[in-house]
């Protein structure tokens, strides 16, 4: 199928299977109780298809911005399940939210609830608390974290959330993300929820939602195995009853999707490297960029080679983007066998922080396009774009001297 989207596509281009979302989706269903209500971070691929599938399926939406916001919307995503979070709102969001009945703001600060308790929008929110455990993560977020709330402010925060339009509905709680070890998972979860049940019984509220965040992972490397979630779902089970009258909420973006992406290149030259092969290819991390600091160029799984190559010796590959960058490095010394020009090169785990996490309008490229695939059929999602930077428009629009533009007719 990777190679028919490469067909008919072109290159670069990042394809979807579905299927494979529709697995993830099965796996959570089948071991998490029903009453953990799950939320899609829109941050982990905002892709309309995607959203859709997701809003279709009784998932609710975690946004962080007015973007974020319209695409959950727009995607079938309904306003009693969407929780908008982040350190900061602008007043047009805030509105927006304010217009939803049963949609959830997440505070992120005491500052913030002051400001907001000012602007008089009856609002219902939940207080990030700062962690105040270690997190095992990969991305951690612990007593050191730059967000939430310590837990010393939260008589301050009360006090603000007493005087103003604001209603407290429970807390929020993040210890990080892409955790792959089931244990830590149910560690992260437990301390969460115990942090708030104590913020709850200092400000003296019954919270009706607890956020313990998510992180759950997925295997990016050829070490890693896939989270299991047997241990994780009976944790949550013994976290509800204890959470009980009140509903736990999960985040997760990267765990449903990551493994449903796949970024296409295709291979336009080689290289000479000393030591080993390489080759250069039509796509980059302007278009695939390490947001999230895994090292994928070190660590990643090796690209699939289409036409396969079965058989053949392997050797270290390094796969080298298309910019003028030292830093553009898809793979390297990945196990591959001998590579042609034209040979396109499809790399896994792509459909989490992918295209919208990359700089890709970075020395105006054409931006890739975007399908999805399901039961044979390919859906395109968005055409390859035009360039970025159009230098003569760009002088005319500027007021350039004439005989500066000349150069560029």
């Amino acid at each position: 199928m990777l190679g028919r989207v490469a067909r008919l596509h072109g290159t670069p281009c990042y394809a979807y299977d579905l299927a494979r979302l529709r697995r993830q989706i099965g796996l959570l269903k089948s071991h998490l109780p029903p009453d953990v209500e799950v939320l899609y971070s829109l941050k982990a691929n905002p892709s309309p298809a995607v959203c859709r599938l997701l809003a279709a399926e009784g998932f609710g939406a975690d946004v962080v911005s007015v973007g974020e916001l319209s695409l959950a919307l727009g995607t079938g995503f309904t306003g009693r399940r969407i929780l908008a979070g982040g350190p900061y709102k602008p007043t047009e969001m805030l509105a927006r939210l304010a217009a939803l009945p049963g949609a959830l703001l997440s505070l992120d600060s005491v500052s913030e609830a002051e400001e907001l308790s000012r602007c008089g929008l009856p609002l219902r929110v939940i207080l990030r608390l700062r962690p105040d455990f270690p997190s095992s993560a990969v991305m951690g977020l612990g007593p050191g974290s730059r967000f939430g709330i310590a837990f010393e402010d939260l008589p301050r925060c009360h006090e603000i959330l007493r005087t103003g339009s604001l209603t407290l509905a429970g807390f929020h709680v993040f210890a990080g993300s892409q955790t792959l070890d089931p244990a830590a998972v149910v560690r992260h979860l437990r301390q969460s929820l115990d942090l708030s049940l104590r913020a709850a019984d200092r400000l003296g509220c019954e919270p009706e939602v607890l956020d313990l965040g998510g992180g759950f992972g997925v295997p990016y490397t050829a070490r890693d195995q896939e989270l299991p979630l047997e241990l994780i779902g009976e944790e949550l089970g013994s976290l509800c009853d204890r959470a009980a009258p009140g509903r736990i909420v999960l985040e997760l973006g990267r765990y449903l999707v990551a493994q449903a992406g796949w970024y296409l290149t295709r291979v336009v030259a080689h290289q000479a490297l000393p030591g080993r092969s390489a080759v250069v290819v039509d796509g980059g991390t302007h278009q695939r960029a390490d947001l999230c600091g895994l090292n994928l160029r070190a660590r990643g799984v090796p690209p699939v080679v289409l036409p396969p190559r079965p058989g053949l010796p392997l050797e270290p590959t390094d796969v080298l983007g298309c910019l003028c960058l030292s830093e553009d490095v898809l793979a390297e010394a990945s196990p591959l066998p001998a590579l042609a020009r034209g040979d396109v090169l499809a790399f896994p785990n792509a459909g989490a922080y992918g295209l919208s996490a990359s700089p890709f309008l970075f020395l105006g490229h054409p931006s890739p396009a975007e399908v999805a695939f399901e039961d044979g059929e390919i859906e395109l999602l968005q055409a390859p774009g035009a360039s970025t930077m159009n230098v003569a428009e760009l002088a005319g629009a500027a007021g350039a001297p004439p005989a500066w533009k000349e150069l560029w007719p």
